[in-house]
């Protein structure tokens, strides 16, 4: 919903490259300063026009709020300078090479400062810059929008947008298949060859920025052991649960760093292969035996519940049982904080793009017992690379750091990787001009339909 009514600085296209959105240009005179100039004639949807003083509340008001502090943290709130209403400047405490890939991120998407001092109810009746205004939204119901009159780009050829909340994959197809909607997001796998066999209809995919995997429980026997963690690596025959259960939809990963992000090593790395002798010895070495049982556990996700139903028959062969725990996502979570958990089965999808972000939260010592690091995993050595890549501005530099970031993780197998995500959505044969984001939400604003 956002990403229609909302513009950010700047953003990600579906190239995956950053571009300028409402910032006409960004300088960097030196690593810790930003200059920022904005597009002319930007107004917001209720006709007052955009200027320096709505940017700097929105970034102030990101930087002090909890969840986003992380990111926006940095900027020195008493820098910002203000050379007109279209020309200001700020500085970061200190480098963060991240930060330009960070204003791309919905949390700074621009507010008016007027309309939010006057009390407005965000929540809503959001107003931003972007193509359209939302008319009405009913929660787990429908999002109805029409266009933005002041839009500053191209206006949308298409009247308005309707958004249906329709959970079953299979009847968003239907409803697709009957006209009842133009575009249906979230395609399941299964759905794939229907679509593509379909005349009427078309089948957007795109790798997406998630990483999908099995964490090892590393505070509890037996993946306390590498030697462990190693086995199951050998172990498990992930090709087949990939082609099994995810159709093919995606690719099987090699690398905590998605391939969609810069500084990606995973399409240099080969796939793991199962080794049975290896994972035989490497067990025994653990002392992980025929007839000890493990657990894993899993969210009710369809997909995930039958990943843990493939290992536990192909732990069989090695005498191993595996319990498999499914439980609602609130009881899931608060059984991995209480480390029941041998193995668990989660994704992740940072939502800055950058790989900081990517090993952050999943591997810093510091976010132990916080999600996705349920693996209770931390490395000192790690955490210094971490640091080192943040804080370092050079692109030669940074490739070297996160090539060794990637080894080390990889060397001490906190995951099973199992793939990286696949962005699925399906359309009639009307839509045209989607130009599709590796993510869930799609910009709407370009798609125009055909005439019957």
């Amino acid at each position: 919903m956002l990403l229609q009514v909302y513009d950010t600085l700047v953003k990600r296209n579906a190239e995956g490259e950053i571009e300028n959105s409402l910032a006409e240009s960004i300088e960097n005179p030196d690593p810790q300063t930003f200059k920022i100039k904005l597009r002319e004639g930007v107004k917001f949807s209720n006709g007052d026009p955009l200027t320096v003083d709505d940017v700097i509340f929105t970034l102030k008001r990101a930087a002090e709020s909890e969840k986003f502090e992380p990111f926006y943290g940095k900027i020195d709130k008493d820098s910002y300078e203000k050379e007109d209403d279209l020309t200001f400047s700020f500085k970061l405490t200190e480098p963060d090479a991240a930060f330009l890939n960070s204003l791309s991120h919905p949390a700074v998407s621009i507010l008016s400062k007027k309309y939010v001092e006057n009390g407005a109810d965000l929540a809503n009746e959001p107003m931003g810059t972007g193509p359209f205004v939302l008319d009405e939204w009913v929660q787990n119901d429908h999002a109805n929008f029409s266009v933005n009159e002041n839009y500053w780009g191209d206006k949308p050829q298409i009247a308005g947008i309707e958004m249906k909340v329709i959970p079953e994959a299979s009847q968003r197809i239907i409803e697709l298949e009957s006209g009842g909607v133009d575009l249906a997001y979230k395609v399941d796998p299964n759905e794939i060859s229907n679509i593509e066999d379909n005349p009427d209809l078309n089948l957007f995919r795109k790798l997406d920025n998630s990483v999908h995997f099995i964490g090892f429980n590393m505070e509890k026997a037996p993946f306390d052991k590498k030697e462990a963690r190693e086995a199951m690596v050998n172990a498990i025959d992930m090709n087949s649960i990939f082609e099994t259960v995810y159709m093919n939809s995606g690719k099987l990963a090699t690398s905590p760093i998605n391939p969609n992000f810069k500084y990606s090593i995973a399409d240099d790395l080969p796939e793991n292969k199962v080794d049975k002798e290896k994972a035989k010895e490497l067990f025994a070495k653990a002392g992980v035996g025929e007839g000890d049982n493990l657990s894993i556990y899993t969210s009710d996700n369809t997909q995930r519940v039958n990943v843990a139903t493939m290992m536990q028959a192909q732990l069989k062969e090695y005498g191993i049982g595996l319990d498999v725990q499914r439980l609602e996502w609130g009881a899931f979570v608060d059984a991995l904080k209480r480390q029941e958990h041998n193995m668990f089965i989660m994704s992740w999808n940072p939502s800055i793009v950058d790989a900081h972000y990517e090993l952050f939260q999943p591997f810093h010592s510091s976010n132990k017992g916080h999600g996705p690091n349920y693996m209770y995993f931390g490395n000192e050595e790690l955490d210094n690379l971490m640091k080192e890549g943040l804080a370092t501005v050079d692109e030669t530099k940074r490739a070297e750091v996160y090539k060794r970031a990637q080894e080390l993780i990889n060397e001490e197998y906190p995951w099973l990787y199992i793939c990286y995500g696949e962005t699925l959505v399906a359309a009639n044969s009307k839509v045209e001009g989607l130009k599709l984001l590796p993510k869930y939400p799609q910009e709407l604003k370009d798609v125009t339909l055909l005439e019957n």
